[in-house]
């Protein structure tokens, strides 16, 4: 997850604490973490060296009750939402769509752990881009994990909050096009290895996991896509 600071869209730490909660918006924020948790466990599999939490334990073996063909449904019915945002950016930015479509489903466990506000709507923000003082629009605050030290840590943090997909694609497409840290990420085409390197080189997330994650996820979405 990265988050903009003031100057362009280079990513900086955070060193105030998050506004607090009420305890609605706090069960929803712990609820989408969860739900998050487990998609990601079910992308990456049992080999995690990070255990689910017992909420991500208990949601997962009702998830893995529901027919594979259910899920993969839900994956195509993902991309084919996504696909004509996805086009627009990768024409922008020089890499191919199913690549952007990936880093969307990755961060947003394909559509089914989206960042919400504290009144339960979505937020719509599909690539976990974090909202820093200079941010004017509207924001979510939400629970997330963070590697510091080697060690994952879940926190309360501030998150951008768009009108729809398309305005976070949009976002999406503007940070890497003005992004110096980023810079390498631009023009790697289908080459989803260098898209994912120049990713991990830029800090774009604190998980060192965070590249090999990403190719699985595309390795996915192109045996779906026709």
């Amino acid at each position: 997850m990265i988050q903009f600071d003031q100057i362009g869209y280079l990513p900086s730490p955070r060193s105030d604490s998050p506004r607090p909660q009420g305890d609605g918006s706090a069960f929803s924020a712990l609820f989408a973490q969860t739900r998050s948790e487990v998609n990601h466990f079910i992308e990456e599999g049992s080999s995690l060296a990070m255990p689910l939490s017992p909420e991500g334990f208990a949601l997962r073996n009702a998830t893995h009750s529901l027919p594979s063909g259910a899920m993969d449904a839900d994956k195509h019915a993902f991309i084919e939402q996504m696909q004509p945002y996805a086009r627009e950016a990768s024409a922008k930015l020089g890499v191919a769509s199913d690549i952007l479509l990936a880093h969307a489903a990755l961060e947003s466990g394909w559509g089914k752990a989206p960042v919400t506000k504290a009144n339960g709507q979505n937020a719509f923000n599909l690539f976990g881009i974090k909202a820093a003082a200079g941010w004017r629009g509207e924001h979510a605050t939400v629970l997330t994990t963070e590697f510091e030290n080697g060690a994952s840590v879940k926190k309360m943090d501030h998150f951008r909050a768009y009108v729809d997909y398309r305005s976070a694609f949009q976002d999406y497409t503007a940070f890497f096009s003005e992004s110096k840290r980023f810079r390498p990420a631009l023009g790697t085409g289908n080459s989803a290895e260098a898209f994912a390197s120049a990713l991990a080189k830029g800090g774009y997330a604190t998980d060192p996991a965070y590249a090999e994650k990403l190719l699985k996820v595309v390795d996915a979405v192109r045996s779906l896509r026709p």
